[in-house]
């Protein structure tokens, strides 16, 4: 799957003055699933909305910034004016949902967006019951080729034991995000995993996803990349992909998808090193000066809280196997357990030691700068190297698609080097279907509905 872009909404499109101007052709015979036209209009009230920096839309409007200008030259085509060519501009449009104009109108707080849905799917929204069901139905005003299934149904676990006694007891045709240990018990063959060998087909691939710590260098203790490439070489590796990700999880240094061509091949992971870590620590300042176990500089000790989501099973094995190895070289990491909403507060607001998360895109090629560039407020770990932003602002205008695997494999080395992250594993979908769910084909995008339908 080359995951070149082709027209859906867009019958076509035209680059022009050199790659600064796109003019889009909007596809006849669109409707929404309230049954209003989609036109040039509906397209024109999305962009004036991620564009309004008023508006809590940072997130989008910070992946298509180099867009200038845009507007509606009649009622089925758009033109786009871009500051310099932006090809991950291009793409980062492909993930705005296109709602009607006239369900933008009003402040944009109170909007519906969220709770009603209203797009131009092959799948309509139908019922949301919070902590426990969401439908959707065929939409039989698709414009495209009708889908097979009648109606989707998403079954939401509050965590990870529900979801597995769920799919034990086969109320679900198909099952995302299967727990290693579940998924390796599956593999032996005993009488009691019978129900999972006749009745399902097990289905895993490589997300465009990479598990990660970050250090806030807000924080005085990892303002100097000596402490945190000393903090990566402690990080017990194969420990974790033995007794946590059960040889699963794939690992990476690199924060694009690991089978594209944006990673440096040549770029390994930090080998487990103790002796090193002491020497680079001892390097940077940090010593036991006062004898009771912890390092210390200028009178403040090593001591800092990893701040972790209280549902997350991998990480509640993962944290205490770091925080041994921390703790034989003098550092005290404590840990903090907290609710997803306060979480997302607290990163938001950067007040964390450190944190790990899960970054996730559902393209093979993105732009960074979100992540990664020192003038973005998402910057989760306030990393800052002028040469990155430069890399970053670079990439987003070079055309040439060769010349971007370059400028991309550069920045990876120099997050390599600088550590603002420890990269740990690139994350991997374990999924299982009953064998009477067909055309299932996982990517990046997740599976394709409409190709999916279930025999008898």
């Amino acid at each position: 799957m080359t995951y070149a872009l082709r027209p859906l909404l867009a019958e076509r499109w035209e680059e022009l003055e050199g790659g600064r101007v796109t003019r889009f052709t909007l596809r006849r015979g669109v409707r929404f699933h309230d049954g209003s036209p989609f036109g040039a209009r509906d397209v024109v009230a999305v962009l004036d909305l991620v564009g309004n920096p008023k508006l809590a839309t940072n997130g989008a409007r910070a992946e298509v910034a180099d867009l200038e200008h845009w507007r509606a030259l009649d009622e089925h085509t758009v033109e786009l004016v871009w500051r310099r060519p932006s090809p991950l501009g291009l793409r980062a449009l492909t993930r705005l949902p296109i709602y009607p104009a006239g369900a933008l109108e009003g402040p944009f707080d109170s909007l519906p967006l969220g709770q009603k849905p209203v797009g131009t799917g092959p799948f309509r929204f139908e019922a949301w019951e919070r902590g426990s069901t969401l439908s959707l139905v065929r939409h039989e005003g698709y414009w495209g080729e009708r889908p097979f299934l009648d109606r989707v149904v998403f079954r939401i676990a509050k965590d990870s034991t529900v979801a597995t006694q769920l799919f034990e007891r086969g109320e679900l045709d198909l099952m995302t995000a299967i727990q290693p240990t579940v998924w390796r018990s599956l593999e032996l063959p005993e009488s009691r995993n019978a129900w999972a060998v006749d009745g399902y087909v097990r289905i895993k691939s490589v997300d465009n996803s990479f598990s990660y710590i970050a250090w806030n260098e807000d924080r005085a203790l990892f303002k100097d990349k000596r402490v945190r490439r000393a903090l990566a070489l402690l990080y017990p590796r194969d420990s974790v992909a033995k007794n946590v990700d059960l040889g699963l999880e794939q690992p990476t240094t690199c924060p694009y998808w690991l089978r594209g061509p944006y990673c440096d091949p040549a770029v390994k992971p930090l080998a487990y090193s103790p002796a090193e870590a002491r020497a680079l620590l001892a390097e940077a300042g940090w010593a036991d000066h006062d004898g009771d176990g912890v390092l210390d500089k200028d009178g403040i000790p090593f001591r800092f809280t990893f701040l972790l989501p209280h549902t997350s099973v991998r990480l509640a094995k993962l944290a205490p196997l770091l925080q041994q190895e921390l703790a034989g070289v003098g550092i005290a990491m404590d840990l903090e357990k907290v609710e997803g909403a306060v979480l997302s507060e607290r990163i938001a607001h950067r007040d964390f030691d450190a944190v790990s998360q899960v970054w996730t895109e559902f393209d093979v090629e993105q732009d960074l700068s979100e992540v990664f560039h020192s003038g973005q407020e998402s910057n989760t770990a306030g990393y800052s190297n002028p040469r990155v932003d430069a890399l970053l602002e670079q990439i987003r205008g070079e055309a040439g698609a060769a010349r971007r695997v370059e400028l991309c494999r550069e920045v990876h080395r120099l997050l390599y080097d600088d550590q603002p992250y420890l990269f740990m594993t690139a994350r991997v979908s374990l999924d299982a279907a009953k064998k009477r769910v067909r055309g299932l084909r996982p990517s990046l995008v997740w599976y394709d509905l409409r190709r999916v339908w279930v025999s008898p």
